[in-house]
């Protein structure tokens, strides 16, 4: 009997702690997990392969999904590639993408942003590409701001976090040795040379047509008369003025002793015009001469005076002179073609060693 009574006060009391302790765990149920575990599901929720939100934000990041993706990512140097930010939250929400990356780790942007709906009516599906270059070789990772997400009043910024995109060399491998040549210059650099190429030129057009005026010139200069015709047409002209007529004397017989002189000098190129009377008798008397030098010196001499003295002369006595000076020059013309008639009757190579003078 003691022992049946026992029992059951045993069993009842078990039941009594089985019953407090489904109260106690009750209750607990009921008031859910705690905040911090209620926070780590949330960031669970809302956080995506590529993005990060802050620890802040992530009680306020649900229904809002980023995703980035980097196309391809293994790229050489100059070869385009795209960076996809994909956001997808509630309808009503406004999202403002990252403008393009600042030109960093030597990774520019070479299009503008483009942003891409998808058609989506339950929410908002939006898609901002951008098309990149890398400039080095190595892993190069493109730097975006945050993308902002507002909706109901409150703002939420997700930074972007996209991949490193590896950049090969186009060189090939055994290429360790070669040292690549400098950039040139985006014109090309026009020497200085061109300016000498064109005084050149200018040089040499310059002296063509100075020889081809000299050239010209020579061909229309009429040839120079005999010198024999040259002073018959100077004392012909000399008649016609009529100077010992016209009452100027001294003048008619400077002009004859002028046109004397001239024939002489291109008989005997010794005895230059300009020579004194003396000098050019001088100069006669070494060279063959026909005529005495002392008929010559006389009519010289009374030239002079009256050139350069002065004196007065009478008109016949000017005639005089005029008419001598006309003898002496028809004198030596006469022994000048007389020597040449001698020389054409000589012996075979006399003539051939007169006409190779």
């Amino acid at each position: 009997m003691r022992l049946v009574l026992a029992a059951a006060l045993a069993a009842a009391l078990a039941a009594a702690l089985v019953g407090s302790a489904c109260l106690a765990a009750g209750p607990a149920r009921a008031q859910g997990p705690p905040p911090a575990a209620r926070a780590a599901g949330v960031a669970r929720a809302a956080g995506v392969a590529g993005v990060e939100p802050p620890a802040a934000q992530a009680a306020t990041a649900r229904g809002v999904s980023v995703a980035v993706q980097v196309q391809p990512d293994v790229v050489t140097i100059g070869q385009p590639f795209t960076v996809r930010v994909r956001v997808r939250a509630p309808k009503n929400a406004t999202i403002r993408f990252p403008p393009v990356p600042d030109s960093l780790d030597a990774v520019e942007a070479i299009d503008p942003r483009a942003v891409e709906d998808s058609l989506d009516a339950t929410l908002l599906d939006r898609t901002a590409v951008y098309r990149l270059v890398a400039w080095n070789v190595g892993p190069r990772t493109p730097a975006f701001h945050d993308v902002v997400v507002a909706f109901a009043g409150a703002e939420q910024r997700f930074r972007v976090a996209a991949g490193p995109v590896y950049v090969r060399s186009l060189l090939p491998a055994d290429s360790a040795l070669r040292v690549p040549r400098d950039a040139r210059d985006p014109v090309p650099r026009v020497s200085g040379a061109w300016r000498w190429w064109l005084l050149g030129g200018l040089l040499a057009l310059g002296l063509a047509w100075y020889v081809w005026r000299r050239r010209r010139a020579r061909a229309a200069r009429p040839a120079e008369p005999e010198a024999f015709a040259a002073a018959t047409a100077a004392f012909g002209a000399l008649d016609r003025l009529a100077l010992a007529d016209a009452g100027e004397p001294g003048r008619h017989v400077i002009a004859h002793v002028d046109v004397l002189r001239g024939y002489v000098a291109r008989r005997f190129p010794s005895a230059r015009e300009a020579l004194t009377p003396r000098e050019f008798v001088d100069a006669l008397a070494h060279v063959q001469f026909p005529l005495a030098p002392e008929r010559l010196g006389d009519l010289l001499e009374r030239d002079a005076a009256v050139r350069y003295a002065g004196a007065a002369v009478a008109p016949d006595v000017a005639v005089a002179l005029g008419r001598e000076a006309r003898a002496i020059v028809r004198d030596v013309q006469q022994a000048y073609e007389a020597r040449l008639a001698a020389l054409d009757q000589g012996p075979p190579p006399a003539r051939a060693a007169r006409r190779r003078a």
